[in-house]
């Protein structure tokens, strides 16, 4: 086939695209398996090949495709596989559009909450720090990346420490920057980074994922809080307390801290330890807290 004719079936099979997306979109309602979501993405030519196929509409037809992508990320359940799918839709939309940052932004966070794609999600962000180098929020989310998937403080600190110079960063990023460098990963400093992340979101489906990662970071937070309570209690009185209670009664603690899930902080007296009723492990990633 000439080049002539290979740029006409190409130009063909955009328009195509196009009115197959904007098909979909008025249907939504009525398709929502999985697989018809996510699958679609699968028949998409690469971006480039896209972009130049697009005539001129490249900016329209990346909307379109971040509608689908949208929908595609609100489904119940993201697969694995569906999740690939997922990052090679946002590498065409952003190669269509490189200014597009909400899909660097929205992408780069459900890559790594409702998959667990920490390589795509970075890929992503990158590539959307190169193409937008003023824009804050991108090396935040890297920072947020690397302090959460990779347990790396430095990097995610590093991260951080750009994002705060970069026009519009708020002004509590530099002082953040420094707190992560010297973290030792405090549940406290988890929590900061997580409140932070969720103001920042408006995806909804993201924001729950946030809240129920926050609720466990404050799990264990109040956990370790409980137990140093305890370790004090044993030392001003050669004894163990017999219930939580006791570490209010002796001004140890003002109160006890409120299980975040709506359960409960049980504490066996044998062992001296103390769980939540509603989570069954606690995490791992946390030290414990430093002596003040």
């Amino acid at each position: 086939m000439s080049s002539a004719g290979q740029y006409a079936a190409i130009s063909t099979s955009t328009v195509i695209l196009i009115m197959g997306l904007h098909f979909l979109q008025v249907r939504l309602d009525e398709q929502r398996a999985p697989i018809t979501q996510f699958q679609r993405f699968m028949y998409l030519p690469q971006g480039e090949h896209l972009k130049i196929a697009a005539l001129g509409y490249q900016h329209v037809v990346a909307d379109l495709l971040w509608i689908q992508v949208i929908q595609a990320m609100g489904e119940r359940k993201v697969t694995e596989e569906a999740g690939h799918w997922i990052y090679r839709a946002l590498d065409i939309i952003t190669t269509m559009d490189p200014k597009f940052v909400r899909v660097y932004e929205v992408g780069g966070i459900a890559l790594t909450t409702l998959v667990v794609h920490i390589e795509e999600s970075n890929r992503i962000l990158e590539k959307g720090i190169q193409h937008n180098p003023d824009v804050w929020t991108l090396p935040y989310l890297l920072g947020f990346n690397y302090y959460f998937e990779l347990h790396d403080d430095a990097q995610a600190a590093d991260y951080i420490a750009k994002a705060s110079r970069l026009p519009g960063a708020p002004e509590y990023l530099a002082s953040f920057a420094t707190r992560l460098y010297v973290s030792a990963r405090e549940p406290q400093v988890a929590i900061d980074f997580l409140a932070q992340m969720y103001e920042q979101t408006s995806d909804e489906n993201i924001k729950r994922i946030l809240e129920q990662r926050l609720k466990e970071v404050v799990v264990e937070r109040d956990l370790q809080l409980l137990e140093e309570a305890i370790s004090r209690y044993r030392e001003r009185y050669t004894r163990a307390p017999e219930r939580l209670e006791d570490l209010v009664n002796s001004g140890l603690l003002r109160s006890l801290p409120r299980e975040p899930f709506g359960g409960r902080y049980l504490y066996d007296p044998q062992t001296q330890t103390v769980r939540s009723s509603e989570m069954k492990e606690r995490l791992k990633v946390y030290g414990k807290r430093r002596p003040r």
